[in-house]
């Protein structure tokens, strides 16, 4: 399925993976702009039609066209089932309006120049756009990209909701598919664990990771409790997470020369040839299967994530390092017990456990209990 699809006048533009089905069906893809906006049912039809509006211009045009389509949801259920993608096993299915309905949205797109502005008026201040649709940032290769109007206006109003953090005395943003920072306790433990440090041990000038950094937030506390006399690395498997911890720095530190934010990657992955005197990662705690991006800072099924972290990190750990693991005790006391088998056979010690009880909201249990291991090398 190819990556670029060329549309006049713009030319050759880079498909993001969540869209190359919708681009790459039957129907033909087509650009409205400006005045074109007005045409609500022109532009209505060719979607009904299974084709692809990209639209250009006004921004309030385009919201209006968002109405409209919504307010024609119906005949977009009744025409759309023959508009089914070739790749769909069972034909027979049960009829399903509110997806087609969302089928049919995903279709109207608009686009961004190589450096992610986005060509509507006024353009929204949504800085690495390509990293918070969930794609790496290189990967449209310095071309255009296409954006759907839908994961815009989801993006925009994850980014309106902040949340204060009483460690940092700040407040911080997240975004769709990233873990929000809501958990007090979990920041504070890591902040008594830092704490805890022994700085004697410590070189003059520390080398910090953050794996799975999320929003950001245990990146701006390392930076916090460590002041400026290291330097912090930072990366997460999603490109979403990357790009939060970025947006999260600009807003919250005047001279964040120290934080680096890594190109996307699995746990060290975007290390390959690193180690590091500090190693910060807050764990997937639910032993679950993984149903779906927002799920990946949570779930791990059978602790395979946690298993391939604590087999790795040896690796890029200095030999008088120190590891902060942070892990919640949801998924039961085996889970725990296999964690601390896991970290015993990978040749670590434990200094010390920082423990906070927090409230759930399950009715078969009232507690649980967040904990930050601070671990050295045997």
């Amino acid at each position: 399925m190819n990556q670029f699809y060329s549309i006049n006048p713009i030319g050759e533009l880079y498909v993001p993976v969540e869209y190359r089905d919708a681009v790459s069906a039957r129907g033909s893809v087509k650009l409205f702009a400006h005045h074109e906006l007005d045409k609500l049912g022109r532009i209505f039809t060719h979607i009904q039609r299974g084709g692809v509006a990209v639209v250009q211009g006004d921004w309030t045009k385009i919201i209006n066209l968002m109405e409209y389509v919504e307010q024609h949801k119906k005949e977009l259920s009744n025409t759309s089932k023959g508009n089914r993608s070739k790749n769909n096993r069972n034909r027979r299915e049960r009829h399903n309006p509110k997806q087609e309905r969302e089928v049919a949205l995903s279709k109207l797109m608009c686009w961004a120049d190589k450096n992610g502005k986005l060509q509507v008026d006024p353009t929204p201040d949504m800085p690495f756009l390509l990293e918070l649709i969930g794609e790496n940032p290189d990967a449209n290769q310095d071309s255009p990209f296409l954006v759907s109007i839908t994961k815009i206006q989801r993006i925009q109003r994850a980014l309106e909701e902040s949340y204060d953090l009483n460690a940092l005395n700040a407040s911080l943003v997240a975004s769709e598919n990233v873990l929000a920072p809501r958990s007090q306790e979990t920041i504070e433990c890591f902040q008594e664990a830092l704490q805890s440090l022994p700085r004697e041990n410590l070189p003059s000038k520390p080398i910090v990771a953050d794996i799975g950094c999320g929003s950001g937030c245990l990146t701006l506390l390392a930076h916090q409790e460590l002041e400026d006399t290291f330097e912090i690395y930072a990366s997460d498997i999603l490109p979403e997470a990357t790009a939060i911890t970025k947006i999260n720095c600009h807003r919250i530190l005047s001279d964040p020369h120290n934080v680096k934010v890594i190109h996307p990657g699995d746990l060290f992955e975007p290390f390959p040839q690193q180690q590091f005197d500090i190693i910060i990662f807050n764990a997937p705690w639910v032993v679950a299967r993984v149903r779906n991006r927002s799920e990946l800072a949570i779930h791990d099924e059978k602790q395979q994530t946690l298993r391939r972290f604590v087999e790795q990190v040896p690796n890029y750990i200095k030999p008088d390092g120190f590891l902060l693991l942070g892990y919640a005790d949801a998924s039961g006391p085996k889970a725990i017990a296999n964690l601390e088998t896991l970290i015993e056979d990978a040749g670590f010690v434990c200094n010390t456990v920082v423990k906070r009880r927090v409230a759930t909201h399950r009715s078969k249990r009232k507690w649980e209990h967040i904990q930050v291991y601070v671990l050295g090398r045997k």
